[in-house]
């Protein structure tokens, strides 16, 4: 059997880049040892950790699609080989030897080693402590967010927070209990707080102490901690850093990347040379593409559910802001039904070989705003009280009438603390809907098993609520055991 290296021992750790964090181009690797002298050897390893979230299996495609594909949003298009495990993982047939979990786990923790080795070292720089409070900030955000990935996909993990020098403590290591991993994602997420600025000026895509907050927020929903959850991101909205842009459609253009709205989002630039350029787009679209030949092959991996078109409410200006239901083929046909749909918030179109301007994104203000809403719901339901504010911005942006207690109007009327939860949930479904939430968003709410079991008509098991971990780990790693079921 051929021998399979353990990933965080042999992996590279830096490909070091362009100090333009708008450009994250990799240019050359760099000799660990000697490399950690500068300011300018620390950037360019910070760099190189945020490139990590270029890559595939991470916000390339693979975590937008197990967001996405494995819930009542979207399914696949198409069943061509090349798609095959996409299309199993849709319907929760995932094998334990397949190319995406594989792809997710290694590059994850590729970004992992790379911080590890940058919080390892940068307490020894003779350097402002103002620089290297930002650098050790900006790590530990990214590897509460690597993490943060890991869990809600994996489950127990194994949590690796220090530099490996051998490939015995590698084999040594096993899987950590999520309560473990959850603990040191808040820990991380709170130390980085402190040490990021509120705002950057030109460096778009670096964290920011909003984007962690936002993100705290996130993982105190998922544990779930509402109280914790609704005292960070209530810090986030009185920054008074982020707004709601006035127009949903205008969020997808490329002029718009790294808006008033945005609070994190992974950063892609198509040039003809060293570019960047992003690849996720084609994920989302038909599989016969009506305008580049190039996807004839590429796309129809993520196609709008009938379900959630349904969802939307008549009148929301999310739907066509979001979706497509049939398009003019090049001979002129109109494709309907399944191979007609296709999201079109991702609509900056690839040139082949260099990819697409859209970035992705993580977290924006909207999901901020929701979430709180959640929150405060959790904590205590008010008629007419706050949640019903920050719910209701949301909707109003979308055309939609306000929701209230006590409405005339029986469609609008929330007047008990589940009708507000759902609410609210629907709100997330139709705002965030091909941003890679809603699965997660089933899972963490505990609404993923009857939801789908219902909707793709197949009996689905709780052991499915996280995916296999990569037979090659289970294979080299005698401490390291497969989920259950698989």
């Amino acid at each position: 059997m051929k021998r399979i290296i353990s990933l965080w021992i042999l992996v590279f750790f830096l490909l070091g880049c362009s100090k333009k964090f708008i450009d994250l181009t990799p240019i050359s690797n760099s000799n660990i040892e000697g490399f950690y002298k500068s300011e300018g050897d620390f950037t360019n390893a910070i760099v190189g950790a945020y490139a990590t979230l270029r890559s595939g299996g991470v916000y390339s495609d693979n975590v937008q699609l197990v967001g996405d594909l494995r819930s009542d949003n979207t399914e696949m298009g198409t069943t061509a080989a090349s798609r095959f495990d996409y299309y199993n993982m849709s319907l929760f047939r995932l094998s334990t030897d397949n190319a995406i979990t594989e792809s997710i786990w290694n590059n994850h923790y590729v970004g992992v080693v790379r911080v590890n080795q940058i919080l390892d070292r940068i307490d020894k720089l003779d350097a402002d402590e103002s620089f290297k409070g930002r650098i050790k900030g900006e790590a530990k955000f990214l590897r509460a967010l690597f993490y943060f990935n890991l869990v809600r996909i994996f489950g127990d993990v194994p949590l690796v927070t220090k530099v490996l020098n051998t490939i015995e403590e590698s084999y040594a290591t096993g899987r950590t209990p999520k309560s473990e991993i959850y603990k040191q994602i808040v820990d991380d997420l709170k130390d980085a707080s402190q040490h990021l600025p509120v705002s950057v000026t030109k460096e778009e895509g670096r964290a920011t102490k909003g984007a962690a907050l936002s993100l705290l927020g996130k993982v105190y929903l998922t544990i779930p901690d509402f109280q914790n959850a609704k005292a960070v991101l209530e810090e986030v909205i009185n920054m008074n850093q982020y707004q709601l842009l006035p127009d949903y459609t205008s969020l997808w253009k490329v002029a718009n990347k790294n808006s008033k709205e945005s609070i994190f989002e992974v950063q892609f630039k198509r040039e003809a040379s060293g570019g960047t350029g992003s690849s996720f787009c084609e994920r989302y679209t038909p599989y016969l593409y009506p305008y580049l030949s190039y996807y004839s092959t590429s796309g129809g991996f993520n196609i709008p559910t009938e379900d959630l078109i349904a969802a939307y409410e008549p009148n929301d200006l999310r739907r066509n802001a979001s979706l497509k239901e049939s398009y003019i083929a090049p001979d002129g046909t109109l494709v309907t039904g399944l191979q007609g749909r296709f999201c079109i918030k991702y609509y900056d179109i690839p040139v082949s070989g260099q990819g697409s301007n859209d970035n992705w994104p993580v977290i924006r203000y909207a999901d901020v705003l929701l979430m709180y809403a959640e929150s405060l719901n959790e904590i205590s339901f008010v008629p007419n009280g706050p949640a019903f504010v920050y719910l209701n911005m949301i909707r109003s942006r979308a055309g939609l009438p306000e929701k209230s207690t006590n409405n005339p109007d029986t469609d609008l009327s929330i007047d008990t603390q589940d009708q507000f939860r759902k609410a609210v949930w629907q709100e997330r479904r139709v705002e965030l809907a091909f941003e890679g939430h809603r699965w997660f968003d089933l899972v963490r709410t505990g609404q993923a098993v009857t939801v789908l079991s219902s909707m793709k008509g197949i009996d689905i098991k709780d052991y499915q609520l996280v995916l296999p971990i990569p037979q090659s780990q289970v294979d080299i790693n005698p401490e390291i055991k497969q989920n259950p079921g698989y």
